[in-house]
């Protein structure tokens, strides 16, 4: 368990990548470097670069593997014209600069609560995300210990703005319930939010596979206004098939999509893809990733296939010239090794089997096609071919067997990956008279609230 009183000092990395920064300060800067420590005027601009290993400060054009930056009054520290509470370090990171900041727990607090919830909603629903937001921090101390730092200013730990994105209202709520967590079993609890749930959240187990006690599925019935309460998404074949190649889930184009629910029958577990080479099953919380948070704003949705039908279930081939008695297309490919020929395909219902032995014939057929032109001293008249994507069959709707542009229909709700609190439900709650405990304890169920102590 955590044990000493005081708020500690936690360091988030804000600049990561960068060959040059600009710092400043109205109460004026201390720099210490080597154990010496320079004074900086109020307003004077101090601009660091890293060199291969090193960082160079330009003005005393010292160099040295960090630099660590402090005010020489009360006052802020502008970095790159940025305000930030406390003080800096500057290292050099593989010929790149890294700024990390250096800043009480409640500080840092500070510059994330307006990033993640509104600060004019309900009080008692933003004092529910400040308490969520510090047992976070508090939990995942440490988190970018390889790296040197606890926090990045992402959304990866909490997206973290600095003084700017600071507001009066939650500030004041900061202070009002200092120090306060959640606890399970008398330590910090592994916390979690999200903006919507659409009416329901998900258990840490459906989502990540990981049975957390008070990360349970609850109902959220007070979500109704929510700008995602509703939602619905066209997505083609063609961007599915691009994405998750992207993102190295999937080889081949597709062919067809389904949604696999999990035991709570509420949220997609997994998205299962036939395409021309083989069959995938892929973790919804991944195909959403590879599609884009905003492009499906959650995992709690229902999967229809759209069809644009160019071609009739039995297709005719309309060739771009009458073919001559002397075409080299043959009528019967694929008929020694007992396949029916690439003619005979066309005139039955098919099977997702037949489609495969269809492109193959398809494509013996060409190459037969290409040798015989090679033969003939003039060129063949042209002959029609089909498009890949224009045979390719749909396992969820028989009567369509042929599609030109296919499409997908993900109807849903919420936005987010649905596990622990849900910003609007809290929202909900706070309107309804309930108050930051109770809309705690509702999404954390098992949780309690208590003083943190570090040691």
């Amino acid at each position: 368990m955590v044990c000493a009183q005081n708020d500690p000092v936690v360091t988030v990395c804000i600049v990561n990548g960068k060959s040059d920064v600009l710092l400043s300060s109205t109460a004026g800067l201390k720099v210490i470097v080597d154990k010496k420590a320079y004074s900086v005027s109020a307003q004077e601009q101090l601009s660091f670069i890293a060199s291969k290993t090193k960082v160079v400060w330009q003005e005393r054009q010292l160099v040295s593997s960090s630099f660590r930056v402090t005010t020489q009054g009360k006052g802020f520290i502008l970095v790159n014209n940025l305000p930030f509470r406390g003080s800096f370090t500057l290292k050099n990171e593989r010929g790149n600069l890294i700024v990390i900041n250096h800043l009480y727990l409640d500080d840092y607090i500070r510059g994330t609560i307006k990033m993640e919830i509104n600060p004019h909603w309900p009080e008692e629903a933003v004092k529910a995300q400040i308490i969520t937001a510090r047992t976070y921090a508090v939990k995942n101390l440490t988190r970018h210990r390889e790296q040197g730092y606890d926090f990045c200013a992402t959304s990866h730990c909490q997206v973290y703005g600095g003084v700017n994105a600071e507001d009066p209202i939650t500030n004041k709520l900061i202070d009002s319930i200092k120090g306060f967590i959640l606890t399970y079993q008398n330590q910090p609890a592994g916390v979690c939010f999200h903006s919507e749930s659409g009416g329901c959240t998900d258990s840490a187990f459906n989502v990540w596979g990981k049975n957390v006690p008070y990360l349970v599925s609850v109902y959220s019935p007070w979500e109704n206004d929510s700008p995602h309460a509703q939602w619905e998404v066209e997505i083609s074949s063609e961007e599915l098939t691009r994405a998750l190649q992207q993102a190295g889930f999937i080889q081949g184009l597709i062919v067809d999509v389904q949604a696999q629910p999990n035991s709570g029958e509420q949220r997609v577990s997994k998205i299962l893809i036939q395409t021309t080479l083989k069959k995938y099953q892929i973790p919804a919380s991944k195909f959403r990733e590879a599609l884009g948070y905003d492009r499906l704003p959650s995992t709690f949705f229902e999967l229809t296939p759209i069809k644009k039908t160019l071609i009739p279930a039995k297709p005719i081939i309309k060739p771009q010239a009458t073919l001559s008695p002397s075409s080299s297309v043959s009528e019967n490919l694929g008929s020694n090794n007992g396949n029916p020929g690439y003619r005979e395909m066309l005139d039955k219902d098919w099977s997702l089997d037949d489609i495969f032995t269809f492109l193959s014939l398809r494509e013996q057929e060409r190459q037969k096609s290409n040798s015989s032109r090679m033969k003939q001293s003039s060129p063949p008249k042209p002959v029609e071919r089909f498009e890949e994507k224009e045979t390719l069959e749909t396992l969820h709707n028989p009567e369509t067997l042929y599609r030109d542009h296919s499409k997908y229909l993900f109807r849903g709700k919420g936005y987010g990956h649905g596990v622990g609190l849900s910003q609007w439900g809290a929202r909900g709650m706070a309107m309804e008279g309930y108050s930051y405990q109770e809309i705690l304890f509702h999404y954390f169920p098992g949780c309690e609230i208590k003083k943190a102590r570090f040691k």
